[in-house]
């Protein structure tokens, strides 16, 4: 299919050499036949990341920056496609997942964002927390704006949005360090919803110093914050955000407590 919007993906990086690699395999392996670009987005690695990232020939950014949110930013104005997408630098696609959204997107061309499935994996890649992808999954399947704004669930790699869309919104808020993600998705459902694909495209990594483990308490009081901004006319759902968000909370604590942490 030679009118498959083009796609941007960007990866944001900082002394990421540990996992970089198979985030870099994972776009070049890709069988899609419209027009690809990556870009990695560094933050000044030190640890060997950007001599990964020069054997694999992707173009990249290496500079001093903000944070996560900031380095998205700089991704979004240099991109030059039709779709974009958010790719860290310890997660992966799957195979054909670009031209899975990509047809998806071509079939839908009045809708602005995409999402699928994501699995959770560990350090070594394997498998964990089925349980929680099981029940995103479900949650998934009956997106609706007030459901989301109840708890996010949707997975940030498996995600894709209209680059249009992305700079009609403004961007990932910077005043977010931890859920600039959940944010944007707000924006974007109180525009339309999203397509979403019942297969899974990306893995997300949860291991080491990845934010959804050092900064959980962090992450999902933003998510409180996100929902009250973004859930004009949906006061339940905020108000049960904010339940949901305090409930995790503490069962992350209670799960390092036990493990020593």
């Amino acid at each position: 299919m030679n009118f498959l919007p083009s796609i941007t993906i960007v990866t944001p990086s900082l002394n990421a050499a540990a996992t970089i690699k198979q985030t870099l395999d994972s776009v070049a392996t890709q069988s899609y036949p419209g027009q690809i670009e990556h870009i990695v987005i560094d933050g000044g690695s030190t640890d060997g990341t950007l001599d990964v990232v020069r054997e694999a020939g992707v173009p990249y950014v290496s500079e001093a920056d903000r944070g996560l949110t900031h380095a998205l930013n700089k991704g979004i104005d240099l991109s030059h496609s039709e779709i974009f997408a958010q790719l860290n630098a310890d997660d992966f696609y799957f195979p054909s997942a670009l031209i899975a959204a990509g047809e998806a997107f071509a079939a839908h061309p009045e809708q602005e964002w995409l999402t699928g499935r994501c699995v959770i994996v560990d350090a070594d890649g394997h498998e964990i927390r089925r349980f929680v992808t099981l029940y995103k999954n479900l949650l998934l399947r009956h997106w609706s704006l007030p459901l989301h704004l109840s708890q996010n669930f949707v997975s940030a790699p498996a995600t894709f949005v209209r680059t249009s869309a992305l700079r009609d919104i403004g961007g990932y808020d910077e005043r977010f360090s931890h859920s600039m993600d959940y944010d944007l998705w707000l924006k974007l459902g109180r525009r339309g919803p999203p397509i979403v694909l019942d297969r899974t495209l990306a893995a997300f990594r949860m291991a080491g110093e990845s934010l959804s483990l050092t900064g959980y308490e962090r992450q999902f009081r933003d998510h409180a914050v996100n929902a009250r901004e973004n859930g004009s006319g949906h006061s339940i759902a905020v108000a049960l955000n904010r339940v949901i968000s305090g409930f995790i909370i503490v069962i992350y604590k209670l799960l390092a407590r036990s493990r020593g942490r």
